[in-house]
């Protein structure tokens, strides 16, 4: 699977000695920016070559170091863990594409992913494991037949409609089967010849008109339990459903980072800034970690393609020697996030 042209910045960061002094004193404090704190997940990634979770104070917070990091080590092995929207004490079953998002974090989780967590997310319980809706996948060539594919959705918390706007959602209409995953920007039209998937293609849910061909997908359920595990429950007008007695905890370990962005935003006292290379005498003085991945280091990193294609008149490289984080040409996290990733 291909990487992204930034990959090669984290490849290069990982290198470092300041970094790897750091993974080798795991666990440990380090100071870290907000702007710089994807690209240290994404090297961090790279250099432990293993699922990590990084636990940060909101969704909101979680969201965008997720789609950050994914410019860097892709959107394929990138999740973002939110809350579930509704407390279990409500009785309101949350959003389908919250649930989705959940599902999706935490099967990446278990392929080696990485993953960004809010709080309140990790504090909310969910069903065990063997009650959940599985994941989906559908491809071209796949023996599954409408009415089987039908079933499995509709376990999976899909409401079944005549026209599909909305995520959560799937329609029937003779050999085609019409559904918007609940991670998914698009809606997905799924194509039989008897019970083998012919093609799938994306399309808009408001012309209905098709978009572009999909290789693959996984579809990511709707609802937390399958819906054939559902505990029958009748109560009377304005009774709230009972809080399930068999919830367990997203995770079965604690998460291997978290990130506390009032420490990082308290300013060093005066005549106590130290530099990226007295880490001891830094947190001797202050109390707090010195930055793992100084602003000058990140400057000093080039991309290689970048570095490539400049020795051929085609570009230019993306960071020089300054003393910001990053330089021209590297995508911020709020830069990355207006782009629509």
């Amino acid at each position: 699977m291909d990487r992204p042209v930034l990959h090669s910045f984290v490849r290069e960061l990982a290198d470092l000695d300041r970094l790897t002094e750091f993974t080798e004193a795991l666990p440990s404090r380090a100071r870290v920016s907000e702007s710089a704190l994807p690209v240290l997940l994404a090297t961090l990634y790279e250099k432990l070559d293993r699922g990590l979770v990084c636990l940060l104070p909101e969704d909101a917070d979680a969201r965008d170091a997720a789609e950050a990091a994914a410019w860097f080590v892709g959107d394929e092995r990138v999740g973002f863990l939110p809350s579930r929207g509704v407390s279990w004490e409500s009785g309101l079953e949350p959003p389908p594409h919250l649930v989705g998002e959940r599902a999706r974090a935490l099967a990446l989780l278990e392929r080696g992913g990485l993953v960004c967590a809010s709080a309140r997310a990790l504090a909310e319980p969910l069903p065990p494991p063997r009650t959940r809706p599985e994941p989906i996948d559908i491809a071209p060539g796949l023996e599954i037949g409408v009415e089987a594919l039908s079933e499995l959705l509709a376990l999976a918390g899909y409401d079944r409609v005549d026209r599909v706007d909305d995520r959560g959602q799937f329609a029937v209409r003779g050999g085609i089967v019409d559904v918007f995953p609940t991670t998914g920007r698009e809606p997905l039209r799924i194509e039989f010849f008897g019970d083998e998937v012919e093609s799938i293609r994306a399309f808009s849910s408001f012309t209905q008109r098709a978009l572009h061909p999909v290789e693959t997908s996984t579809i990511y359920p709707a609802a937390e339990r399958r819906l054939d595990l559902m505990q029958d429950w009748h109560g009377d007008d304005g009774e709230v459903r009972p809080v399930p007695n068999d919830l367990v905890a997203p995770l079965d370990s604690a998460p291997d980072f978290v990130y506390q962005p009032d420490d990082v935003r308290q300013r060093d006292p005066p005549g106590q800034r130290q530099h990226a290379g007295d880490p001891g005498n830094a947190e001797k003085a202050t109390g707090k970690a010195d930055p793992v991945i100084s602003p000058r280091a990140l400057a000093r990193v080039h991309v290689t393609e970048y570095r490539e294609s400049e020795r051929k008149g085609k570009g230019n490289e993306i960071a020089g020697e300054t003393d910001g984080a990053a330089g021209p040409g590297v995508p911020g996290p709020g830069e990355a996030s207006r782009d629509g990733r």
